[in-house]
């Protein structure tokens, strides 16, 4: 059998594996307190939500998105990517802003969007000053362990994204895609993920060097299988298991013909949620979700 880590390297160059590799991209603490039933949430925690599950993947938070209230604690962070990398064979994944959720940070939703309307050039500087920030913080991931980073951008409503095609191919395509290119020669594997509607520009992130794309939402219209046939069989896909799906008790047969669904793709694939395992879902059908295979 392979080893959790090995899974996940052989599915990201499109090798064959001995079975679907399962991860998720964000575990909450509110998901492992419900999960164990315990008030204290820690590195030991997670590690027995990640391990009960027998996920293939071992995720840590350094950002919450740039619409978050509350930010991860970097300490404890950098501190849990280190242990991981040193008490597990997980392949390591460390969330963290992309360019454009580092530019909105720096500049705030609602003047970036005058910018892009306005003052282009300054939205480009602005997604150069975010694509900066996301290199940085990949070096300092990888120095400590990551195998990988997943770049966490949430650009688009469930109808599509909040600027247009047209305005993301000037002013952010760009600096997402010479992103991917350095973190890349860093030796780390890129994930992109957005929640919402990215049907319109998936030919842009397929031709951004990533290797992967996370979430596909299907309540926003983000169909796996479509998605595959557009994209082909260069990017690794990883999600598409819908929060209302999660969120409430299933039977077996309903819980075999989603994970089939999803399996049936083609190419390659890593099981999981679209949104992580937050607050809410069906701890029951998360966890037969993910032990659907033993």
């Amino acid at each position: 059998m392979l080893s959790h880590r090995k899974r996940i390297l052989k599915t990201l160059r499109g090798e064959p594996t001995d079975r679907i590799p399962r991860g998720e991209f964000f575990i909450a603490d509110e998901f492992v307190r419900a999960f164990l039933s315990l008030p204290e949430v820690g590195f030991d925690q997670q590690h027995a939500v990640v391990a009960q599950l027998d996920l293939d993947i071992a995720p840590v938070a350094f950002s919450a998105g740039w619409g978050a209230t509350k930010q991860p604690d970097e300490d404890r962070a950098l501190e849990s990517l280190v242990r991981w990398r040193a008490e597990s064979d997980r392949f390591v994944v460390a969330l963290i802003d992309g360019p454009f959720s580092a530019a909105v940070k720096a500049r705030g939703f609602e003047m970036l969007m005058r910018y892009v309307h306005s003052a282009p050039q300054f939205a480009r500087e602005d997604f150069r000053y975010g694509a900066e920030e996301t290199r940085v913080t990949a070096q300092a991931v990888r120095d400590a362990g990551a195998d990988g980073v997943v770049l966490g951008e949430d650009m688009a409503y469930n109808q599509s994204t909040f600027f247009s095609p047209e305005q993301l191919r000037e002013l952010y395509f760009p600096e997402l895609a010479q992103a991917a290119r350095d973190i890349r020669a860093l030796g780390l594997a890129v994930f992109f993920h957005s929640d919402g509607n990215l049907n319109a520009v998936l030919d842009d992130l397929a031709a951004s060097g990533l290797d992967g794309l996370q979430g596909l939402e299907p309540e926003a219209g983000m169909q796996i299988r479509a998605v595959r046939e557009r994209v082909g069989s260069a990017l690794t896909l990883w999600g598409n298991l819908s929060f209302d799906f999660l969120s409430a008790p299933r039977s077996n047969a309903e819980i075999d013909a989603a994970v089939r669904a999803v399996e049936s793709t083609g190419g390659r694939l890593v099981l999981g949620s679209c949104g992580g395992l937050v607050e809410g879902l069906n701890v029951d059908t998360v966890r037969r979700v993910h032990r659907a295979h033993l």
